[in-house]
């Protein structure tokens, strides 16, 4: 978590052994794929599962998520841009996205 937090670390690897539901464990699969400093919407999500209509749910799932910052639930956001929603309060979320990002791009709360 160190090396994430200097920016040396911009994955983990290793197997994971999640508990949830199996709609959770696809949610948490597939923010896996979302790539160190990028962010895409809970609508995306939900399309890449093959559930377009559960974007509610794939929040909800997003919110038990056993392990984050290693399952990267703050690169979520809402499909009009808006930060919306992280179990650890949105100032993490910021903090997590503003890491990733460049030093010279700044992420604000609207």
């Amino acid at each position: 978590m160190e090396q994430y937090f200097r920016r040396e670390r911009l994955s983990f690897e290793g197997e994971l052994d999640l508990q949830g539901t199996e709609f959770q464990k696809q949610v948490w699969t597939a923010l896996l794929s979302i790539p160190y400093g990028e962010i895409v919407s809970y609508k995306h999500i939900a399309e890449a599962i093959g559930s377009p209509k559960a974007v509610r749910a794939v929040g909800g799932a997003n919110n038990k998520n056993p392990i984050p910052v290693i399952i990267p639930c703050h690169r979520i956001i809402g499909a009009s841009g808006d930060l919306v929603g992280y179990g650890g309060g949105l100032p993490i979320k910021v903090l997590l996205l503003d890491l990733e990002r460049s030093s010279n791009t700044v992420i604000t709360n609207k």
